[in-house]
């Protein structure tokens, strides 16, 4: 086995589908120091949700929740609470190189 099948290199973000991101990720800023470093939504030209990234050292958290009745993310919340909807990988693999930024991300 000299080949790794799928080379990891730890992981990329979490993403948490909360009921109002903004007061999470106020919360996730003051209570544990997380530094917000973009955010994405009506601002930015997303019109149906907020995300806020939040990085400490290696940890990088995306806080989203929806702006519309009916949209998958406040059905998420609704149902569960506030919960973990996404954990991505870091990878070696050459897709992971030409992602480029969402144009709809506004750094902080």
């Amino acid at each position: 086995m000299g080949d790794d099948f799928m080379p990891l290199d730890g992981w990329d973000h979490v993403e948490l589908w909360v009921g109002n991101a903004k007061q999470a990720a106020f919360y996730y800023e003051h209570a544990f120091g997380f530094r917000r470093t973009a955010y994405a939504g009506p601002e930015t030209g997303v019109r149906d949700r907020a995300s806020y990234v939040l990085e400490q050292n290696d940890v990088r958290l995306v806080v989203t929740s929806s702006l519309r009745r009916g949209h998958e993310v406040g059905e998420f919340a609704s149902t569960h609470g506030d919960g973990v909807k996404d954990i991505s990988r870091a990878s070696r693999t050459r897709a992971r190189r030409t992602v480029r930024p969402c144009s709809a991300v506004r750094r902080a």
